[in-house]
């Protein structure tokens, strides 16, 4: 539907789609014109890729993932995608996400490798938050990075695309800046270098893009995306950010890229890459301790486990 009868801002069409934050209106056509260089300038800008290369993208089925893993093959990069089930007590939540990602799989006629959190694991993320008195939210987080970046090494890729947005790096930028995080502040950059056998390289190739943005574009596209939060999110802390960044935005169109670019040009470099001196004695991968944090985990849930199975045949 037109908007007020207003013209794209590129070729003067009807346009549907309203974008303040540029002082833009565009047509279907001229948002995914929009939407891919501003990713490609997003790439250029923080050293994401080189032209061609093979990439694989962590699909979760929502908006995000799916615009990302369609701009990439648009643009040339061999993209792949990643879904990576974590299980989260909610069958439908679940579902409809995989759905979303193997749709678009067919839709690209692009490979679609699918994993299983819990699986991998050994464990379901509740059972390991009660077994180490964590927050879901931590022990998920935590997990799912873990994970990701195993099977990123596992399927032969050097380089991992996530789904995030500019709402979201605003948003956490926001927090931890609240918060005084140093160290997450000092780890905050859309491109996060790899090392050989031990970490993938991390980008967000959507960072210039706002949430409101790709959603005008899903729409554009027709897709049938998987919608809602987390079922598991009650308690988390980033929405709150999210929500003040996006009323800010709201009354001052252009705060958020701003914000968000503005830091990134004053910190002036990205975080060294990882160092690799010390590696966990169970998984091999790099720890600061003798165990790193996930198989610690994974062995106080194992005790845990081992204690329940033992009071009940005690009970037998």
């Amino acid at each position: 539907m037109n908007i007020d009868g207003m013209k794209c801002s590129r070729c003067r069409q009807p346009a549907q789609h309203r974008l303040p934050s540029h002082n833009a209106r565009f047509c279907d056509k001229c948002l995914g014109i929009f939407v891919r260089r501003q990713a490609e300038k997003a790439i250029k800008q923080f050293d994401m890729l080189v032209p061609g290369q093979k990439v694989l993208v962590a699909v979760s089925g929502g908006k995000d993932s799916l615009a990302l893993w369609q701009v990439l093959l648009e643009l040339g990069y061999r993209a792949e995608g990643l879904h990576l089930a974590l299980e989260l007590g909610d069958g439908k939540f679940g579902e409809a996400s995989l759905e979303a990602s193997q749709a678009m799989a067919q839709r690209l006629e692009a490979p679609l490798h699918l994993f299983n959190m819990a699986e991998m694991a050994g464990f379901g993320v509740q059972e390991i938050a009660w077994a180490n008195k964590r927050s879901f939210c931590s022990v998920c987080g935590t997990l799912k990075r873990y994970y990701l970046n195993k099977a990123c090494l596992d399927l032969g890729f050097e380089v991992l695309a996530t789904g995030h947005h500019l709402d979201d790096e605003a948003a956490r930028l926001l927090g931890n800046l609240v918060r005084r995080h140093q160290r997450y502040l000092d780890n905050q950059w859309p491109t996060l270098e790899g090392a050989p056998g031990a970490f993938a390289k991390k980008i967000k190739p959507l960072c210039r893009l706002r949430g409101a943005e790709l959603k005008s574009y899903a729409k554009s596209q027709g897709w049938s995306v998987a919608k809602g939060a987390c079922p598991r999110s009650k308690g988390a802390t980033l929405p709150y950010y999210t929500e003040a960044v996006r009323m800010l935005e709201e009354r001052m169109p252009g705060t958020t890229i701003n914000f968000y670019l503005g830091y990134l040009e004053d910190k002036g470099a990205p975080p060294a890459k990882p160092e690799m001196e010390a590696r966990c004695s169970v998984c091999g991968m790099p720890s600061f301790a003798e165990e790193c944090t996930i198989c610690r985990f994974l062995e106080n849930t194992r005790k845990r486990e081992s204690t329940k199975r033992d009071a009940l045949k005690d009970q037998g």
